[in-house]
């Protein structure tokens, strides 16, 4: 059985961010979470989709090196 809900300390091992960091996020509501009493739970799909949606766009960078390889060597 896949676990789908964690807990703030195992989102931090699973995304690298430090818990003070998630706790601010899932606060001002940039982050989806799930207030249980005290407790916050996330689910994992929306923390992939999450960290999935801050990754840089490096397509540029490519065409940028293949368009200066084209230009050395026309």
């Amino acid at each position: 059985m896949n676990k789908r809900y964690a807990n703030i300390k195992e989102v931090s091992e699973y995304t690298s961010l430090p818990v003070k960091t998630l706790y601010e996020w899932a606060g001002m509501g940039r982050i989806p979470s799930i207030k249980l009493g005290r407790r916050v739970l996330f689910d994992l799909n929306d923390i992939d989709f999450f960290m999935a949606s801050l990754k840089r766009d490096t397509g540029h960078c490519k065409r940028k090196v293949k368009e200066i390889l084209a230009n050395v060597n026309p």
